[in-house]
């Protein structure tokens, strides 16, 4: 096999880039990086046992996907008798070399440095369907020395290229995935949506807010999150099927139709329509121009609103999902009206302090975001709440308030929260 390729070197080690077809990567790829760079039969087993089942997922974004694309695999070659060939050439007077032919006699024992799930998703994407195996992918051929030291330099280049890679946070993602049908919809909100438009979401990789932040309604994580759980809704309501948290990471991963994401994009909007009409605080934030129309909402020093809190926005929303599915009537309407009637958002209230809001110290609690679902489940309705939640939201309790058993935390959770929408 001859390959067109560019000859270059980093420190001390010479490189060569080209690209190969998805079919020679499957036969010419014929080693594990677990076999070549250790002698020691357990740590073979343990650099193996590495390989998740995330190629299977690769596999079907090939083969789901006729955009599909990735980075570079870096590969490392030996024995065989592979030979350069420079091409060097002239323009306007300037010699270039570097470039030529690399000629492979098909002896060498090729293995993946960078790239193993790759590999292996390109292999079992083959072996189901072969119509891409002409698809080419850059690639990276390093030489390597079947020696004690061969292999410690290249254990030192797999450790490199692994411990230096940093993924991608979860912000850009949201900010860049156009298979994501949640991604989609929060940008599409993002540009064209009142409550969330000209600078009010704080776009970042975390989910907090930082205290100088004085015109954000919510985080771009946040947002993210809180149509994860509405998703999910949707989904049900359109197959009769609930998504787990697995299958819906899963599901993420292909772009559904363009009516699909129109009608999720209607029922989300429809969704923040309503808590706007619902809820004043929504009104006057959206109706407040300036740079700092969430400080008044979110105060420095105080607890401020729970909408205009991470760790209370997300819970509200996930404690309207899960009644939705439990009801199934997908009738978010009525459940926000019932708790606009109800539900005190004042954060340093007494149904929040210890919760949410660490009096002493004026600062928020950022950990409680379950039993903060939890009790704005149990204020909606107790029915809402199944043994097992029931039981931690009561735990959760007893350690937050100090207390000594379970019984008084459970009087305590009944007087000041239990359904709350009847006692209205």
């Amino acid at each position: 096999m001859i390959l067109p390729a560019i000859r270059g070197y980093i420190g001390k080690t010479v490189y060569y880039i080209t690209n190969l077809k998805f079919k020679d990567i499957a036969s010419l790829v014929n080693r594990r990086s677990s076999e070549e760079l250790y002698k020691s039969g357990q740590l073979k087993e343990a650099l193996q046992r590495s390989l998740s089942d995330n190629y299977l997922k690769i596999k079907d974004y090939i083969l789901k996907h006729p955009d599909h694309f990735f980075n570079a695999m870096v590969l490392a070659v030996y024995d065989g008798d592979p030979q350069w060939r420079e091409v060097r050439y002239e323009v306007d007077n300037v010699m270039y070399g570097n470039v030529g032919l690399l000629e492979l006699n098909g002896n060498e024992q090729i293995f993946p440095l960078d790239g193993q799930h790759r590999l292996e998703g390109i292999k079992a994407a083959l072996k189901e369907n072969r119509k891409y195996e002409n698809d080419t992918v850059p690639i990276m051929l390093i030489g390597h020395e079947n020696s004690s030291k061969g292999m410690a330099k290249s254990r030192r280049i797999f450790s490199i290229l692994n411990r230096y890679a940093k993924p991608v946070g979860k912000g850009d993602i949201i900010a860049l995935d156009e298979d994501d049908i949640v991604a989609i919809i929060t940008r599409w909100l993002l540009e064209g949506y009142e409550l969330f438009m000209d600078n009010r979401i704080k776009i970042s990789n975390t989910k907090s807010i930082p205290t100088t932040d004085k015109s954000s309604f919510t985080t771009l994580m946040t947002l993210y999150d809180c149509h994860d759980e509405l998703f999910k809704v949707f989904h049900l309501r359109e197959t009769g099927k609930l998504l787990s948290n697995e299958k819906l990471k899963d599901y993420k991963r292909a772009r559904p139709d363009d009516s699909e994401i129109q009608s999720f994009y209607d029922f989300v909007k429809s969704f923040w329509d309503e808590m706007i009409i619902n809820f004043v605080e929504l009104q006057d934030y959206i109706s407040d121009k300036s740079n700092e129309a969430a400080l008044r909402f979110r105060p420095q020093g105080e607890g401020g609103n729970l909408f205009f809190r991470p760790v209370g926005i997300l819970p509200f929303v996930s404690a309207v999902c899960q009644i939705m599915t439990i009801q199934k009537d997908f009738n978010y309407k009525t459940i926000l009206s019932d708790y606009a009637s109800f539900l005190d958002r004042n954060i340093e209230s007494v149904y929040w302090t210890r919760i949410l809001w660490d009096a002493s110290a004026k600062k928020m609690l950022v950990r409680n975001g379950s039993i903060t679902k939890y009790l704005m489940l149990e204020m909606y309705s107790s029915d809402m709440l199944n043994s097992k939640d029931r039981t931690k939201m009561v735990e959760r309790f007893v350690q937050l308030f100090g207390l000594h058993d379970r019984e008084s935390a459970e009087t305590i959770i009944l007087t000041n929260y239990s359904n709350r929408l009847r006692y209205n």
